[in-house]
């Protein structure tokens, strides 16, 4: 009898020892300044009318056929955060190229883009892909997604202005640090802050940054946001406007983020896989399921 109490005895104290160990994990994760209601959802659509930010668990499991991930669709106009899989939507990672939102729209402010035709010089390195491998304009290297490209304006900005910049825009953990990056691909060209390095954000960050730039009242000039919307639209068809971009790493980490017109509303969202173990983990797929989630719930 005393054996079947104590038995029980350390099951209770090692039942609420990881408890505790969850919720601080859970305390660090998860942005606190406003106060948050979770509520559950299956299959059906659920309005919020509290004034307090609020977010809906949604069951997107179908999109991702089996590849671990997230989804999180913000609408300002009720303060919801649609959210499938709550373990990974507070979570930071490296942007990798889907901060190529913020540096486009940094390097057209500060005129070291003149708009969407805006040509570089190649600078005759043999990249592996040799669709890069050629003069660029700003809309090409978005939509490749050229490094070398990004990394030669980026350098004309002064780390004091990119923090700045962050900064205003409450960017992740705001952190360039390790400006020249982490040597992560064998040329400097291909390396930066934003790549693997210090940068780091999560998806629910990255709808509130989207917000604030499109969504908002702030410094940024008309003229730049539409020559960035342009550049990032994605889809366009049946009154539904899907803008976004792609990003990878090498550390398990596939983003495709932007956001989403239709008729009524303006939703923000990011999606990121986060599955080392599955080769359909990539930020194509990552695109691929943000698109048919938007046509499926948000037309």
């Amino acid at each position: 009898m005393k054996k079947n109490f104590f038995i029980i005895l350390s099951l209770g104290i090692l039942t609420l020892s990881l408890t505790a160990c969850s919720n601080n994990e859970e305390k660090n994760n998860i942005n606190t300044e406003n106060s948050v209601t979770i509520s559950e959802e299956v299959n059906t659509e659920v309005s919020t009318e509290n004034s307090n930010e609020t977010i809906t668990e949604k069951d997107f499991s179908k999109f991702f056929e089996n590849i671990n991930g997230t989804a999180v669709f913000y609408n300002p106009s009720n303060d919801n955060f649609d959210v499938y899989n709550t373990e990974l939507y507070d979570l930071q990672a490296s942007p990798c190229s889907s901060f190529k939102i913020i540096s486009t729209l940094i390097g057209l402010e500060k005129g070291l883009l003149q708009d969407e035709s805006t040509k570089l010089g190649y600078d005759g390195t043999n990249y592996s892909r040799e669709e890069i491998n050629k003069d660029l304009t700003l809309e090409e290297a978005f939509k490749l997604s050229a490094v070398w490209y990004y990394k030669k304006f980026i350098n004309e900005i002064s780390p004091e202005d990119m923090q700045e910049e962050l900064n205003y825009l409450n960017y992740g953990n705001k952190d360039i640090s390790e400006w020249e990056g982490g040597d992560i691909n064998p040329l400097p060209q291909l390396n930066g802050f934003w790549l693997e390095s210090s940068l780091k954000i999560s998806p629910k960050e990255q709808t509130q940054v989207l917000y604030k730039i499109f969504g908002q009242d702030n410094k940024y000039s008309d003229r730049s946001k539409e020559i960035l919307k342009n550049i990032m639209l994605v889809y366009d068809e049946d009154n539904l406007k899907i803008y976004g971009k792609t990003g990878a790493g090498y550390e398990d980490n596939s983003w495709f983020v932007g956001m989403v017109e239709n008729s009524k509303d303006t939703y923000y969202f990011a999606v990121r896989l986060s599955d080392s173990n599955n080769q359909e983990a990539t930020s194509p797929k990552a695109r691929e399921i943000a698109i048919e989630i938007i046509k499926n719930n948000y037309k």
